[in-house]
């Protein structure tokens, strides 16, 4: 029981994001987000095998309300809000096409090594934050005429009534068999008089102990894709549409790019490992419960900075829409506040 709660209170702690210094100054702020569609992979754990149809659609539909309840959080902290990209690209009102199905999956895929690196585990105000894929987020940017964008992705797993009965009577078992085990040491305890035994007294009785706990069975997980990131100091602002309500200052941080081809990855359900493209590894453990790891995180459009990220394990379940809205809300209660409407607009780089 002390694990137990242990466990819970790890995956209740509050959300501790990473912010740019200047961003959480308010020396400057985008006044337009662009919002990436979540990636969510949602594992459905019920008694026997784990239907992959279920947890698809369920994915769809905790993908459709984090989207909605991303949008109406930031609109509440004063942001504007842009929708208008997908997986399958960024289209103009005429509907010709602005940026590619596979700059948007290489821009993911560059957010996420940075989200699965050791900069993406940091926390608090950064002086020199790291930098995403800046040509790919300068062109979302420019297609949406936003001054920054926003990725979510989730990953969880959601236990049926059938699998939380079963998991509630293996509990009661080993209880059972516990209990029962001590009587009986006490029972020989109290006929044997206290005393042990002398070794020439003739042969020992084996002695009463627990088996070592079996080795979890885990499926295999693919080697999470490298990520190229290089330190070259000075590195110019790409040129894009800025759309913040004050100046962004030039930074030389780490620069995140992933790879430019789509992996099958599998990486854990339970460890801050994320993919794009791939899928998640679920050990399918007996005593289950409902958990969901997020990671979220704002790049500017202007130069890729990372301008605010966190990444956290969640005791939730994603399959009620109140407990994705409070998902939401844990994350996006820590990003600063768009600047007020009076402060001075940059104007858009041509």
């Amino acid at each position: 029981m002390p694990l137990a709660l242990l466990a819970w209170a790890g995956c209740a702690t509050t959300v501790r994001p990473q912010i740019d210094s200047g961003f959480a100054a308010g020396a400057y702020a985008p006044a337009r987000i662009a919002v990436l569609p979540p990636d969510v992979f949602v594992v459905i754990d019920q008694v026997g095998d784990n239907d992959p149809l279920q947890a698809a659609a369920l994915g769809q539909q905790v993908s459709a309300q984090t989207l909605q309840a991303v949008a109406d959080a930031l609109r509440r902290r004063g942001y504007e809000v842009d929708l208008s990209a997908g997986w399958d690209g960024i289209h103009a009102a005429d509907g010709s096409l602005l940026v590619g199905a596979d700059e948007m999956g290489a821009l993911a895929r560059s957010i996420v090594a940075f989200a699965n690196s050791r900069d993406g585990a940091l926390t608090g105000p950064l002086a020199t934050p790291a930098q995403v894929a800046p040509d790919l987020a300068a062109r979302v940017g420019w297609a949406t005429r936003s001054g920054a964008a926003l990725y979510v992705n989730v990953k969880g797993v959601v236990t049926t009534p059938g699998k939380q009965a079963a998991t509630i009577l293996a509990a009661v078992f080993i209880v059972v068999i516990v209990a029962a085990i001590i009587l009986v040491l006490a029972a020989s305890a109290k006929h044997g008089g206290g005393q042990t035994p002398r070794a020439s007294s003739g042969p020992r009785a084996p002695a009463v102990g627990r088996a070592p706990p079996a080795a979890p069975i885990r499926a295999p997980a693919a080697a999470a894709a490298p990520a190229i990131a290089s330190r070259t100091p000075g590195r110019p602002p790409v040129s894009g549409w800025h759309g913040g309500r004050r100046p962004i200052a030039p930074i030389a941080g780490p620069v995140y790019v992933g790879p430019a081809i789509g992996l099958d990855l599998v990486v854990p359900l339970d460890e801050p490992v994320y993919t794009h493209d791939g899928s998640v590894a679920y050990d399918d453990p007996m005593f289950a419960g409902d958990e969901v790891y997020v990671s979220m995180t704002l790049i500017s459009t202007y130069d890729g900075r990372v301008l605010w990220h966190a990444r956290q394990a969640l005791d939730l379940e994603a399959n009620k829409p109140a407990d994705v809205d409070r998902m939401v809300d844990s994350f996006l209660d820590t990003l600063p506040p768009s600047l007020p409407p009076g402060s001075p607009a940059s104007p858009p780089t041509p």
